[in-house]
């Protein structure tokens, strides 16, 4: 333990027997004056009585600081030290960082009390296929009241024993429906060999299944039920459905056009006006006379039109008096003088124009020729009202039917993006492709419990359209770095070289001074003038500038 009395000379005739006192006054004098000399600055009895205060860097002596750097500090120039205290203090982290960034700044820092900036070439430098492809992962879930509590948890299905990581929660709306996803990372699958699955349970800890969210399932992918022909390989597919928002596929694979021929191509030229989506459908032959089983639906319903139906039937006997024949209650009810408004019953219907088809089957594959499409509404088509093509309401679509060449037809596709609010198995949808809408496909939807967004690239590294250099193996290359100073990097690269230069990489220095101007801070690039330049010298084009110290060259800025 140090005591804190720093001075002993005082002490020295207490420790003296009392005779002393009478008969060694002189002595006495000596010893003190001894003990004061001691205590002076560089005193053997100074030094010791303050070891407590020399422990720290900032207070001890400075040939405790020399002898620091002797011992621990070899090949560090002594007197270009900027602070020799803050080096020493510093000089862990100095040798621990060495060949970094970091030890370069800190280098420029305690030697020369300088801040500089060093850039790599590598980072413009052209690599292919070195762009970052990102594509988010996530679980649409039925929420539970800790829904938003998952963010930053780690998951386990409670069925799959997958575990994953929950980057965030998310609620949202697709029209009136909520949609409620949690986006995932790091998933394992778990014992079974599967991941997340559909109507599962996710827990963290300290949640309890009554308490957790459920996992509805997401599109993973699908099956093609019928195909457009003329699509070709990579085509994206879109729906126009509104149940759910932004599922998509493209075209992985097509037939082979000798296996695919037979197909029947149904080509909506004209969606009519007065439909439902449960119209009759007839099929017949036309220039065709073999083949059965081709058919279709009606996809969807668009121009959407509010008709009023009425529900008595009253042809072939519109003329007859009412109540003349047993036309049920309404009309039996009726006196004579009753409106035929009130004495007949109405009913709303929404009518339209069809405006795709679906679940599209070729039957046997075996027709020789075209066909004849038939599409009929017996609740719109008795009242003779003309539609727009001159044909009469809910008899006035224009279907084509022809046997197809096999060329262009899918055979399988790809998920791009799962979309949202996709929950049910075989789910039919129509998809048109994004390219050209007059191709269209049927598919039926595979459900599985991890949904996938479309992939995006996180930056253009790695494009030729980039702005970035093909690498020359000198300046842009893996191995080298460039030294952005005030001043010229050949007065200090010796020592950058001898403590901080990582062995097989190559310097650069861009040496820039300040100029003030008006108050106005502006940087200027110093030119480094060595040797005979010649024509060099002038030519604006000229990109390296050679030092004199042992090839270590200055990139300009053009």
């Amino acid at each position: 333990m140090f005591s804190d009395l720093k001075n002993i000379s005082t002490l020295v005739k207490k420790q003296f027997p009392s005779f002393y006192l009478e008969e060694g006054g002189n002595f006495l004098q000596f010893v003190k004056a001894y003990y004061e000399w001691m205590e002076e600055q560089n005193g053997l009895t100074y030094k010791a009585r303050r070891l407590g205060e020399f422990t720290d860097v900032d207070e001890t002596l400075d040939d405790y600081i020399t002898y620091f750097m002797n011992k621990y500090m070899h090949g560090i120039p002594k007197n270009v030290l900027a602070d020799k205290r803050l080096l020493v203090k510093h000089i862990k982290d100095f040798y621990s960082s060495k060949g970094s960034i970091e030890n370069l700044k800190l280098l420029f820092r305690i030697m020369y009390n300088m801040d500089i900036k060093v850039y790599l070439p590598q980072v413009d430098m052209l690599r292919p296929s070195d762009g970052k492809w990102i594509r988010r992962q996530f679980l649409e879930v039925v929420p539970s009241l800790y829904h938003f509590d998952y963010i930053g948890k780690y998951i386990i299905g409670t069925t799959s024993g997958a575990t994953a990581y929950v980057e965030d929660a998310i609620r949202f709306n697709i029209g009136n429906q909520p949609i409620y996803l949690l986006y995932i990372s790091n998933i394992i699958v778990g014992p079974t060999g599967r991941s997340f699955i559909v109507d599962e349970h996710v827990l963290y800890d300290g949640l309890t299944i009554p308490n957790a969210d459920k996992i509805l399932g997401s599109a993973v992918g699908a099956d093609v039920i019928s195909s457009s022909e003329n699509f070709t390989i990579g085509d994206v597919l879109v729906s126009n459905d509104t149940t759910g928002k932004n599922i998509k596929f493209n075209v992985s694979k097509l037939f082979d056009s000798n296996l695919s021929k037979g197909y029947i191509t149904f080509k909506l030229i004209d969606g009519g006006e007065g439909y439902t989506t449960n119209s009759q459908i007839t099929i017949s032959y036309l220039t065709a006379t073999t083949g059965v089983g081709a058919n279709f639906k009606i996809g969807s319903i668009i121009n959407p039109y509010t008709f009023l139906h009425n529900n008595t039937a009253i042809y072939p006997e519109r003329n007859t008096q009412i109540a003349a024949i047993d036309y049920g209650a309404n009309l039996n009810n009726a006196a004579v003088s009753t409106l035929l408004d009130d004495a007949l019953s109405f009913n709303n219907i929404t009518v339209g124009t069809i405006g795709s088809l679906r679940a599209i089957t070729s039957g046997d594959r075996n027709y020789n020729g075209s066909l004849r499409v038939n599409v009929f509404e017996a609740l719109t088509n008795g009242y003779g009202w003309i539609g727009r093509n001159g044909g009469i309401w809910g008899n006035n679509a224009i279907i084509s039917a022809t046997p197809s060449t096999g060329n262009g037809v899918i055979q399988s596709v790809k998920l791009l993006s799962s979309g949202y609010g996709y929950n049910t198995q075989g789910e039919l949808l129509d998809f048109y492709c994004e390219s050209n809408t007059s191709l269209q496909a049927n598919l039926s939807i595979i459900i599985d419990g991890v949904g996938s967004e479309e992939g995006f690239w996180l930056d253009e590294s790695g494009f030729i359209s980039d702005n970035k250099y093909i690498q020359d193996s000198y300046y842009y290359q893996e191995y080298s770095y460039e030294i952005q100073i005030e001043k010229s990097l050949n007065k200090y690269v010796d020592i950058v070289k001898k403590l901080s230069h990582p062995v097989g990489n190559r310097i650069f220095g861009k040496p820039l001074i300040i100029e003030v101007v008006n108050s106005d801070v502006t940087i200027a690039e110093e030119r480094l003038i060595a040797g005979t330049w010649g024509a060099n010298l002038n030519n604006p084009e000229y990109t390296y500038l050679p030092l004199v110290n042992g090839g270590i060259n200055i990139k300009e800025e053009r």
